[in-house]
């Protein structure tokens, strides 16, 4: 059996992916290698269930035509892009430079550090329980437990729900309502850039 075809999701009929990139873009610290959104959304239209992708990023108004850029990027792949202005904190660059280097040290040693960010889990909520009603299933790119409850309505309903992470980035409330798990570095098959230590 081909390796993409092992997964379940293609005995699906209508699928819906949802990603929340920037969940997604800090597995790249775990899996030490960098992928492609570009190359993920050409994988996810080589499904023939999946009709519909959807990317759920913030818009940088510092860096505003690069995040422009970007976004117009993610649309020209076919995906819905859904947006909104990220929160600025109270630091400049430099600050953020160095507390990025504190955080990587303390990551390092377990400690566990929290960071403000552009957050979409209300939006990502209600557009799974909008769309419930015309998919089979959906395949969600995200393991933030705020996706409990949505999980939960669509395994009410008989819909599956993929579940795609990678290892510690996973909520455990997640875990008793997806229908499969699926790691996302085995199912990835798009260029993979290593990460190089700095």
């Amino acid at each position: 059996m081909p390796l993409l075809q092992q997964y379940d999701f293609f005995k699906e009929t209508s699928l819906i992916a949802y990603l929340d990139l920037t969940n997604m873009f800090h597995w790249q610290d775990t899996l030490k290698w960098d992928f492609s959104v570009y190359s993920v959304t050409r994988q996810l239209f080589g499904i023939l269930s999946v009709k519909e992708i959807r990317i759920y990023y913030g818009l940088n108004t510092r860096e505003l035509l690069k995040s422009e850029n970007f976004h117009q990027c993610l649309r020209k792949t076919g995906a819905i892009v859904i947006s909104k202005p990220v929160t600025q904190g109270l630091f400049d660059q430099n600050a953020h430079s160095k507390l990025d280097e504190l955080i990587a040290y303390l990551q390092e040693q377990g400690v566990v550090i929290e960071e403000p960010k552009c957050n979409f889990d209300v939006e990502m909520a209600l557009d799974i329980l909008d769309a419930m009603e015309k998919v089979s299933g959906i395949l969600l790119f995200s393991g933030d437990s705020d996706m409990k409850e949505p999980l939960e309505r669509l395994k009410l309903k008989g819909k599956h729900n993929y579940v795609f992470g990678v290892r510690g980035l996973v909520a455990k409330e997640l875990w008793p309502v997806c229908s499969r798990y699926i790691d996302f570095g085995r199912w990835y098959n798009g260029p993979k850039k290593r990460k190089t230590r700095s």
